[in-house]
């Protein structure tokens, strides 16, 4: 993209119509098949092994995350992909690079909510269906307790899933008697299983037939003989089949008097669950990597952003770098996360001209020079950043740079702001 301009221009060119660029270059029919392929392919992994598996979607997915090139390092991504990021020993919190704790935070598998019961009671509807699985499932007891029931019923079956079991315990009797048929299919065993005898008997009827067999045996004793006689009624006979000897005894004379002589005669009769049945209820309590639509949209969306800024750096030396550093300049807080990242470490070792020795420097030396010569707050200066990544174009292409007047509409004498941000006048 853009050949010819020189990366100079290009840059230019990008920054100002950059969005209509990568809308083009998104909409091009073999990236669009691409991303197609991923969101199919993603849908149906149910867990973190199955996506380590394969190889043409964690491409994908990694690249969201410009980590394409650590597809290989499966025992690093397992336990990015499995481990609490916010738990001290994590090892999203034990590595610099900023891109793993990116990563580890997108499919954190709970994010624990700051805000009070009445900020949560006060949210719209709208706010509430929007919230992430991760937000979903870091809500407290009292965080679920104070859900209204309107907010409840806008829930999908994902976010149902995503509530802790122990949680969804605190829901008011009227919210759960609010969950529809496909609510209550999501719910878990060990969410049902949570439930008091009073929550599950509000379950409407015609939901409560839609629980599967591995549902249903998750209830207690005690939680059967709770059962309204219409929530009995509603099952087939392959659900009463499948409560073990101990629930159906727990069955009053009056539940059974609710049931058919065809259902009578099938309570209970299957015996214990096998291996796979076993199995396939342990899996139901497993969430998928990609079970958020959300988290689904962004990677699509950050993995063409990563197409789009090699693409339009073909051709022109160190334009992707330029692009890459200014969108992620931003979130560098440390002179050693800047270190871990090769691109955003280029750039400002241009800028700066420090030669190709500095790269054979001991790590602590590297970093007192640059220490000395960076000022990381100035990172947060959109304006300063990309003077920053012109520099780095202009010094890596010097022919272009003397012939090209463009470098003069962004202070090719490294003047103005830029200063502040490297610490020292670089003037000639």
């Amino acid at each position: 993209m853009l050949p010819g301009l020189g990366a100079l221009t290009a840059l230019v060119v990008a920054q100002r119509e950059g969005a209509g660029l990568q809308a083009r270059f998104s909409a091009r029919r073999d990236n669009e098949a691409a991303m197609t392929r991923f969101r199919e392919a993603a849908s149906q992994h149910k867990d973190v092994e199955s996506l380590l598996k394969d190889r043409r979607t964690l491409q994908v997915m990694l690249e969201a995350f410009q980590l394409e090139g650590e597809i290989d390092k499966r025992g690093i991504l397992r336990k990015i992909l499995t481990e609490d990021p916010a738990a001290q020993g994590s090892l999203a919190n034990r590595l610099t690079d900023r891109r793993w704790r990116e990563l580890a935070r997108a499919f954190a598998g709970r994010e624990a909510s700051t805000q009070t019961t009445a900020e949560i009671a006060a949210l719209s509807t709208a706010a509430v269906g929007e919230m992430s699985l991760a937000r979903v499932a870091g809500l407290d007891a009292d965080q679920v307790k104070a859900l209204t029931t309107a907010q409840v019923r806008v829930l999908d079956a994902a976010q149902i899933r995503a509530i802790g079991s122990s949680e969804i315990a605190a829901l008011d009797v009227a919210d759960v008697r609010a969950l529809n048929a496909e609510q209550v299919a999501a719910l878990r065993p060990s969410q049902l299983a949570a439930f008091s005898a009073g929550q599950l008997s509000a379950i409407d009827a015609t939901a409560f037939a839609k629980l599967g067999v591995a549902q249903l045996r998750a209830l207690s004793t005690t939680q059967m003989a709770g059962l309204g006689n219409d929530q009995l009624a509603a099952l087939g006979t392959e659900q009463l089949a499948a409560f073990s000897g101990s629930q159906a005894r727990a069955l009053q004379e009056t539940q059974r008097a609710a049931l058919t002589t065809a259902q009578l005669r099938a309570l209970g009769t299957s015996g214990p669950p096998t291996a796979t049945e076993e199995a396939a209820a342990a899996a139901l309590e497993v969430r998928s990597p990609f079970e958020d639509a959300a988290l689904l949209d962004r990677v699509v969306a950050d993995a063409m952003t990563n197409r789009y800024e090699k693409a339009i750096g073909d051709g022109n030396a160190g334009l992707r770098e330029a692009l890459y550093f200014i969108r992620n300049a931003a979130k560098i807080t440390t002179i050693a996360e800047l270190m871990t990242d090769k691109a955003m470490t280029a750039v400002v070792r241009g800028a700066l001209s420090l030669p190709d020795s500095f790269g054979v420097l001991e790590f602590e030396q590297q970093k007192r020079i640059l220490t000395a010569r960076v000022d990381l707050g100035a990172l947060q200066d959109p304006k300063a950043v990309a003077k920053l990544a012109q520099r780095y174009l202009a010094l890596a292409a010097p022919s272009q740079a003397a012939s090209n007047p463009i470098l003069a509409l962004f202070g090719g004498d490294g003047g103005g702001s830029f200063d502040n941000l490297i610490g020292i006048s670089l003037r000639a």
